[in-house]
Order: C-alpha cells, then structure tokens, then sequence
C-alpha cells in the first residue's frame, strides 16, 4: 500500500511544479498583460491550464480583445472543460494561433485569416524567435485584412522586414498590400498603372519595388504641373540673389534630388519619414545648387545643419553656405513654418480620386484612403519606410 504522505507530498511537488511553469510563461507575455493573466490563472487551475497550452485565447480572454461577452463565454468553457476548439470559437480566433508563442502578443488582438488552406500552411511559417514574433503577429494580421490570405501568407515566409518590430498604427505594409490586392482583383486605372503585378512567387525586395514604380505612377497623375515662378515666402534673398529652400519630403522627391545632384540623398526617405531629420533643397529659380540635411540638437531643441552638399557631394561655400545658414538660424525652431501652406505636392481631385482607388476601397473601406494630399503623401512615405524595417 502507498503511504498517505509520501502521496501528498508527490503532490504538492506536482503542484508547485506546474505554479512555477504557468509562472514562467505568463513571464513571456508583454508586460502589460502579466497581471491580468495572474488574475486569470487564479479564477481556475483549467485557466492556468490554457495559458500553457494556447497563450492566444489566454491573452484574448485576459486583455478583452473581442469584449467582455465573448471572453466571458470562453472562461465558462474552459471551465466546463471543454475542447480548446471549442473555447476558441467564441472568441473567433484560429486554431492555428495556439502554436504562436507567447511573446506575439500584444495590445489586444485583431482578426487573423482563418481560411482552410491559410491553417494548412501557416504552421511552418509561425515565428518561434521572440525578437520578431510580434510584429510578425501584427504584420500578418494586418495583411489579411488589408489584401486576402495568400498575400498574409506570403507576408508570413518575409522574415527580414520583422527584424525590428514597428507598431501596429505605424503599418508602412499598407501600400504593398493595396498593390497587391489591386494586382489580383483590381480593375480600371489603378490596375493598368501597374507595370509588374504582384505575386506569391515574388522576392520581398521586387514586390516593394513594383509597388514605389505603380505609387510613382499614381503620383504624378495627381501632382500639379506648375508655372516657374520666383522666390516664394520661405524664401530670403541675400546679396541680390533669388534663393529658396525646398523641402523634400517624399521618397520620389529625394531620388530625384539624388539622381540630378549625383549624391545618396535618395536613400534618406526612411529618417525623413521617422521624423529623425529634415532635407531641404536650395536652389535660384530651378536650379539645383545644394542638398541640405538639418536636425535637431541641444537643450533647446533648435535645429543645426548636419550636411551641406552641393552636386557630387562637393563642398559648399560663398553665397549659398551664407543663406544656408542664415536661413536655418531664422527657422532654427520650426522649419515648417518656413513651407508655403498652399503649396502642396500634390493636388487631388475628389472625382478622379474615388475613380482610381473605388474597386479597393468597396471591399476594404475608404479609411486612410480620403481623398486628400495627406492620404496620397502618407502611402508614399509609408512605401518609403518600408524598405528600411530593419
């Protein structure tokens, strides 16, 4: 016969042994979550159970993430002993989830694709390296929802662009899914614009570039042809001559400053679009003299010049080392204000506007696609910070 204690102590051992374990994983959750995944752990040991065994439906149970009904409707299964497809489906996530580890999650979670032949093929795909599993979470999620499932899946095998997670509201992924969408399923003129379709076959690096050449497209239709004209009122004339400053805010702004200037300018699109910088081109008239890189440094946050270069990276002095600076040390608070208001990249006409981008955005909505410069601008800075993830 088996002694009483020998068996409790066996036990408690068991028991002890499976806290530490449950402790330990509630540890790989982003911090945030931890104490409501304690709490959760301590309503039932078949809670604690879950954490272990699908962190997903832990974490979609323990932050809410589809409202307080359907979670509570799962911790009733799960408490019930019910299947783990079974306290899933109220929460409308995919069984597939249950192998992403816990170091995927965060904020609260979003639809993902669930369709046969995505959880056939996900699972090989599934991240178990924690430096990029939670963008990789995010990115596919966002892809899905964005394009379809076999743009998400493709997303899901392009482990270099996770190398550096990039939040979720900050999604540059978004002109490359449109591109990809519209690749498939689009028609009218935003499908003829593009010269290189997407597809799965495609390498993430020539995907993005048949994306920036289809955006470059759409962008020139609606960037306003202008007349030459003088000095604007972010301009200041020194010694008699007609100088302004251009500010270049755009990935095909920058390239082409670099391709006429012959110098790396075009490669800065993704700390322009970060904010880590500003650029400015000088010029008299049309004519290009110099490229001007400013950031901001000191207690005061002011702005310097950091690169002063003119055509072939050659050094810049006289009368437009003189404006450079003078111009940066009058606008040395906020360069913005030095912008003309009305000057925008782009123009965009509402009609042709909802024309071109009407086939996507009738599946998708019209969020972030507002018939506005700033929807057009967003999508190239986005194409711009895309190809700089890592």
């Amino acid at each position: 016969m088996s002694d009483p204690f020998i068996d409790w102590i066996a036990i408690m051992m068991i028991k002890t042994e499976k806290e530490h374990a449950i402790v330990q994983q509630i540890n790989r959750f982003e911090r945030g979550a931890r104490r409501r995944l304690r709490k959760l752990a301590g309503l039932s040991p078949r809670l604690g159970d879950l954490i272990m065994s699908f962190p997903g439906a832990a974490f979609a149970i323990a932050t809410n993430s589809f409202g307080p009904d359907r979670s509570g409707e799962a911790v009733r299964r799960v408490k019930d002993g019910c299947s783990l497809k079974e306290v899933a489906q109220p929460l409308g996530i995919p069984m597939w989830l249950k192998r992403v580890p816990p170091e995927a999650f965060s904020g609260t979670l979003t639809v993902l694709p669930e369709s046969d032949k995505f959880t056939r093929q996900i699972t090989g795909r599934i991240p178990q390296n924690p430096a990029y599993a939670s963008c990789w979470l995010n990115w596919v999620s966002f892809a899905g929802q964005a394009a379809d499932d076999n743009f998400a899946l493709w997303i899901a095998e392009q482990k270099p662009p996770f190398v550096r997670p990039v939040p979720i509201d900050r999604v540059p992924l978004r002109p490359l899914a449109i591109y990809a969408w519209i690749s498939i399923h689009g028609k009218g003129e935003a499908r003829e614009l593009i010269a290189k379709p997407w597809q799965p076959s495609m390498s993430f690096d020539t995907a993005t570039m048949a994306m920036r050449r289809w955006l470059d497209n759409i962008a020139a239709r609606f960037r306003p042809q202008r007349p030459r004209r003088g000095p604007g009122r972010y301009s200041r004339r020194r010694n008699g001559v007609g100088m302004r400053m251009v500010a270049l805010r755009s990935g095909p702004q920058l390239r082409e400053e670099g391709n006429v200037m012959d110098h790396c300018v075009g490669t800065y699109a993704h700390l322009v679009a970060a904010g880590e910088c500003q650029i400015f081109s000088v010029r008299n008239g049309d004519a290009r003299l110099a490229t001007m890189e400013i950031r901001r440094h000191g207690q005061h946050k002011k702005y310097n010049i950091v690169q002063l270069q003119g055509p072939g990276n050659r050094r810049v002095q006289g009368q437009v080392l003189d404006f450079a600076r003078g111009w940066v040390e009058r606008y040395s608070t906020d360069p913005a204000i030095a912008v003309l208001a009305d000057e925008e990249e782009f123009t965009v006409n509402p009609a042709a506007w909802h024309q071109l981008w009407e086939p996507y955005a009738t599946k998708k909505g019209w969020a972030g696609l507002e018939a506005s410069p700033a929807s057009l601008e967003k999508l190239v800075t986005e194409s711009d910070l895309l190809s700089h993830t890592d």
